[in-house]
C-alpha cells in the first residue's frame, strides 16, 4: 500500500526533470529506477518523457525510497542539487533570467516555486547586513527533509553564484535546525559551504549588499535555451510559419524583453524597413500582427503555469506601463491578466 502524506503537502503537477535527477543519482548508488519509484504513480518511462509531470506526493516517496535505499546517505541531495540547472525550467528559468537584481530573480523564483524543484516553502528575510532564503520543513515527511534541504540549499547556492556570474563568490553559510554534529561533520566534508546547527531556521544566510546590484547579463548559453523554449510554446500555439514570418518572430522573441521597432528586426535581419514589411505583407501578415502574438503567448504562459504578477510579466514581455499590457492581454484573450493569473493561483 502506497504511503499516505499530510493533506498540506500540495499535490501538484512538477515538471520530470526533478525524478530524471533523482533517479539518475539513484543508478550511482545501485538503486534502479523501477525501486526509487516504487509506490509512486511515475513509471521509469515515463522519465523519458520531457512533456510528462507528477505530483509533489510522488517526489516525496521517491526521495522516501532513495533515502531508505541508500544507507549511506548523506550528501544525495547534495549532488542532485548540483545537477539541477535553470534551464531545465523553459520559459520559467527565462523569468529568473531576465531579472533585472538577485532580489528579484529570487522573487520571481518563489512566485513560481509550484513549477521548479522545490518542495519546502521558501521565503526571503532581510534584518540589516544579513539576508537568508528560509525554508519551511514543518509539512514534510522526516525521512525527505534531509534530502531537500540539501538539495534546495546547494540548488540556491548554484543559482545566486550563477546569476551573479561570480563563481568564486563564496559568502555564504548554510544554517541547519537539526542538532547533528555528525551529520554536520559529514555534510562538510561534501560541500564547501559553512555549515551551523542548532539553528532557528533552516535557510542560507549572504549579504544583503547583493540583492539590489544589477545582475550582468546570464549566461547566453542558458538564455538562449529558455529561449528556445519560449519559441516552441508559440510553435505549439500557432505552428510555423512563412519563411520571413518565422524570421521576425524569432528577433522578436530573441528581444522579448525589450520594445521594438520594426526598423530594428529589419536591421537585424539585413533588410531594409521597407523590404521587410513587403515580404510581410506577402505571407498575409504584418509587423505588429507578430509582435503582438508573440508578446502575449509569451506572457499568457507566465500567467497561467507560473502564476506571476502582472507588473512582472508587462515588463518582461517590453511593456512599459502595465496598464498597457493589460489593455493589450484583454484584447487578445477576452480575459485580464489578473483573472488568468487568479485561476492559476486557484489551482495551486
Amino acid at each position: 500500500m502506497p504511503k499516505m502524506l499530510p493533506m498540506v503537502i500540495q499535490t501538484r503537477a512538477r515538471p520530470s526533470t526533478t525524478l530524471r535527477l533523482l533517479c539518475a543519482e539513484a543508478a550511482k548508488h545501485g538503486v534502479s529506477p523501477e525501486a526509487c519509484l516504487e509506490n509512486t504513480s511515475v513509471s521509469a518511462e515515463m522519465l523519458t518523457d520531457t512533456d510528462a509531470s507528477h505530483s509533489t506526493e510522488d517526489e516525496i516517496l521517491a526521495i522516501e525510497n532513495l533515502m531508505s535505499l541508500v544507507p549511506n546517505n548523506v550528501g544525495l541531495g547534495v549532488a542532485v542539487g548540483r545537477a539541477t540547472n535553470v534551464h531545465a525550467f523553459g520559459i520559467w528559468g527565462f523569468a529568473i533570467l531576465t531579472s533585472p537584481t538577485l532580489r528579484a530573480a529570487i522573487e520571481t523564483a518563489i512566485d513560481y516555486a509550484r513549477l521548479s524543484f522545490m518542495i519546502a516553502d521558501m521565503s526571503l528575510a532581510v534584518e540589516g547586513d544579513e539576508a537568508r532564503l528560509e525554508f519551511d520543513l514543518s509539512d514534510i515527511p522526516q525521512m525527505a527533509q534531509r534530502f531537500i534541504l540539501e538539495r534546495h540549499l546547494v540548488t540556491a547556492v548554484k543559482f545566486i553564484t550563477d546569476l551573479l556570474q561570480q563563481p568564486e563568490f563564496d559568502a555564504f553559510e548554510a544554517r541547519y535546525k537539526e542538532n547533528a554534529a555528525d551529520y554536520a561533520q559529514q555534510l562538510t566534508g561534501i560541500t564547501s559551504v559553512p555549515i551551523k546547527i542548532a539553528q532557528p531556521v533552516n535557510a542560507l544566510a549572504f549579504p544583503t549588499a547583493i540583492l539590489d546590484k544589477p545582475l550582468p547579463k546570464s549566461d547566453a548559453a542558458t538564455l538562449k535555451f529558455c529561449l528556445n523554449q519560449c519559441k516552441q510554446l508559440l510553435e505549439q500555439q500557432t505552428g510555423t510559419l512563412p519563411h520571413w514570418s518565422q524570421q521576425v518572430r524569432d528577433t522578436i522573441v530573441d528581444n522579448i524583453g525589450t520594445d521594438q521597432q520594426i526598423e530594428d528586426v529589419a536591421a537585424k535581419l539585413s533588410l531594409t524597413e521597407r523590404t521587410l514589411r513587403r515580404r510581410l505583407t506577402d505571407e498575409g501578415t504584418s509587423f505588429r500582427q507578430l509582435y503582438s502574438d508573440a508578446r502575449m503567448a509569451v506572457a499568457h504562459e507566465l500567467l497561467a503555469s507560473a502564476g506571476l504578477n502582472i507588473e512582472t510579466v508587462s515588463w518582461r514581455v517590453g511593456y512599459a506601463e502595465p496598464a498597457s499590457f493589460a489593455r493589450a492581454f484583454a484584447k487578445k484573450y477576452g480575459k485580464t491578466p489578473g483573472e488568468v493569473r487568479k485561476q492559476t493561483n486557484a489551482k495551486s
